[in-house]
């Protein structure tokens, strides 16, 4: 039967192509364990979008109680953090009650359990968000002990733009970054391909990588009591 081991539901942005696909790749090597979708439509990226993206939560939770998940994730890093850690535990709480989920995530939950799984209390980030919504996430961070020693923005409005960036660009964006004084590197956004070169990046730097759709399946993963190692995708899943 498909999905024994773990059926995990998610939301995300309709216009997301890379999460998914991600989750895939690196769930690839656990038997038993599948991935299930639902899609919050998003009209633009900006703060407004957003808030308007998260009318369609309780649908989304609706759809996905009908796989009897294990546990749902929200995946959207800026839909979570954008109004504060209330916002996002109100979000958690508003899937759950619908879902009947006996465990729900966040893509800022995770982040947050990754950064400090990695030590990783100074980072330097890149984000594909305008400057607002990128100032409203160093200011969430910091205000969760994380601090953002430097960091730099994309500005790529359009969510489907996002999803086609090569991880190669990503792999240069990151490696731009002024981490002389960070214990490690944050790319936030799950529709940023990125997965595939995390280890690279992190022996070419000496220090830990972490991304939004790493940092998620991570955590749904350890969440759920599925500590395997897994290679290829960075440290976090293989020292944690």
């Amino acid at each position: 039967m498909h999905g024994w081991r773990a059926t995990i539901g998610f939301m995300l942005p309709a216009s997301c192509t890379v999460f998914e696909q991600d989750f895939i790749k690196i769930t690839a090597g656990l038997p038993g364990v599948i991935g299930c979708a639902s899609r919050m439509l998003l009209k633009s990226t900006d703060a407004d979008g957003l808030r308007d993206m998260n009318t369609h939560i309780d649908e989304c939770a609706e759809e996905l109680a009908a796989v009897d998940p294990d546990l749902v994730i929200y995946m959207c890093t800026s839909g979570s953090f954008l109004e504060g850690n209330e916002w996002e535990q109100e979000i958690r709480e508003r899937i759950r009650r619908i879902s009947k989920a006996p465990i729900v995530t966040s893509t800022s939950q995770s982040v947050l359990e990754a950064l400090k799984a990695q030590k990783m209390f100074k980072v330097a980030m890149w984000t594909p968000y305008d400057q607002r919504v990128t100032e409203q996430e160093v200011k969430w961070l910091e205000s969760n002990d994380i601090k953002v020693v430097d960091y730099q923005y994309g500005d790529i409005y359009h969510n489907l733009d996002r999803g086609a960036q090569p991880p190669e660009r990503t792999f240069f964006r990151l490696r731009r970054l002024d981490h002389s004084k960070a214990d490690g590197i944050f790319q936030s956004c799950g529709n940023i391909r990125g997965v595939e070169v995390l280890g690279q990046l992190e022996e070419d730097i000496g220090k830990p990588v972490v991304n939004s759709c790493q940092a998620t399946t991570w955590f749904a993963l350890r969440s759920l009591g599925i500590t395997a190692k897994i290679a290829g995708f960075g440290s976090l899943f293989e020292k944690h």
